[in-house]
């Protein structure tokens, strides 16, 4: 059996191969191949030494597995983005927009979200016995996700046409995130809002910080993010009333019980990986569909009879029975886990699939300079990191949703007469 540290350097090497992929050139810092660098350095590599060191029923060639399938995730997230872009795909992406249009879809998208937020605040939410939400909440919470969309759209107006009207509805588009972040103490709303803010930045004027903060944005996220899921919107009371004293106690200690691996994503990962292996029962990509099921039918209006068996449920193991464990409550199996458990080893293609559609909506936004593709772009690029943080699985759901309502917004505000697009044969050094 190979040593788990030989692993861990393979590991640390693939990390460090992304991060300076990106850091090489400035302008890649905004790429696929570095976003997921920075959160396979921050979130899943504190995890695989913690659990190496702390494997508690991760059999030595479970751990081995786990590590490995992580590297070659990893990697394809690099692998993937190298080919060449599909053309026929560049050419669809490239819809002509009519900016009064665009606007107004914005201020759509927007009274629904407000709408949906409201009424979310009036309705008694109902829970499942896991604690997650079910019934009409559900469905306001996903309407009130529009947010997003609605955001990119007016800070990339305002960025283009610095006009008090821009400047009203982009304030007014950031209130409810800002909300989510500040009270609630939500990574994935702080992850988005960030990456919509620079992403518009570089897309509209070209600006992009120094390196030194990305390096530091990816160290900090090392501490971060087990503090903020930790201290929730306690962090932010924290930060504004100036106690930086508890907030680094804080940090540290959530960075020091992350490294203890009592609780670990990773842990889950690898212990279903290894139920699969042990059973020989693989979900195929049913897993995914399953999880798209999960999301989009629902059960409330259509019956959860119905609903549940329209699910496989290939990949559901007896974890207790097999290794007497079960997974903590909110945690996940990660990107590494849902994978593999649908696909083997072969399962990491599918992060390489995700980087090739990265590569196709960059070079349509940056090149083509497609309104369209920098709104997916925005939208997806948050989503492939909770993609591998939570699994494939909730990335599918995100993609749907965001091929629902940036397509639906591309549909409203495309120039009704066909414009003439142009083929593109070299996208120049920064690839």
């Amino acid at each position: 059996m190979t040593d788990p540290q030989i692993y861990l350097d393979l590991l640390n090497l693939t990390c460090i191969g992304l991060l300076g992929w990106g850091l090489i050139r400035p302008e890649r810092t905004y790429q696929f191949p570095f976003f997921m660098g920075a959160i396979f350095v921050s979130f899943i590599l504190p995890q695989a030494i913690a659990l190496r060191d702390n494997p508690t029923v991760v059999t030595p060639e479970a751990l081995a597995r786990v590590l490995l399938m992580t590297i070659l995730c990893a990697s394809m997230c690099w692998i993937g983005y190298q080919f060449r872009p599909n053309t026929q795909l560049l050419i669809k992406l490239n819809i002509d927009l009519d900016e009064q249009k665009l606007f107004k879809a914005g201020i759509g998208l927007l009274s629904i979200a407000y709408s949906s937020n409201f009424l979310l605040s009036k309705i008694t939410i109902q829970t499942t016995s896991a604690g997650t939400w079910q019934g009409p909440a559900t469905i306001l919470y996903f309407l009130g996700n529009v947010i997003y969309v609605a955001f990119g759209i007016f800070l990339i107006q305002t960025l283009k046409y610095p006009k008090l009207k821009n400047l009203i509805f982009t304030v007014l588009a950031s209130l409810p995130i800002l909300q989510a972040i500040i009270l609630s103490g939500r990574r994935q709303p702080t992850i988005a809002f960030l990456v919509v803010i620079g992403f518009s930045f570089w897309f509209v004027l070209r600006y992009i910080p120094p390196r030194w903060y990305f390096v530091v944005a990816t160290i900090g996220g090392l501490y971060l993010i087990p503090l903020l899921g930790a201290l929730r919107g306690g962090f932010w009371e924290l930060l504004f009333s100036g106690d930086w004293q508890t907030l680094i106690s804080s940090s540290q200690q959530s960075f020091d019980s992350l490294l203890k691996g009592d609780i670990l994503e990773l842990r889950n990962a690898a212990v279903m990986m290894d139920a699969a292996v042990k059973t020989s029962q693989f979900g195929y990509g049913t897993g995914f569909w399953d999880s798209i099921v999960f999301q989009y039918v629902p059960g409330q209006l259509l019956g959860y009879g119905f609903k549940a068996s329209l699910q496989f449920k290939l990949t559901n193991y007896d974890l207790g029975s097999l290794y007497g464990y079960t997974a903590s409550t909110g945690t996940t199996v990660t990107a590494i886990g849902d994978t593999f458990v649908e696909f083997y080893y072969f399962g990491c293609l599918v992060l390489a699939l995700i980087a090739y559609m990265f590569k196709n909506l960059w070079i349509s936004a940056i090149y083509q300079q497609s309104t369209i593709s920098a709104l997916l772009y925005m939208g997806l690029i948050s989503s492939s990191m909770i993609g591998i943080t939570h699994g494939i699985g909730r990335f599918c759901q995100e993609f749907i949703f965001q091929i629902l309502f940036v397509g639906g917004t591309a549909y409203f505000s495309r120039v009704r007469t066909k414009p003439d697009h142009k083929t593109f044969s070299k996208y120049g050094d920064s690839l």
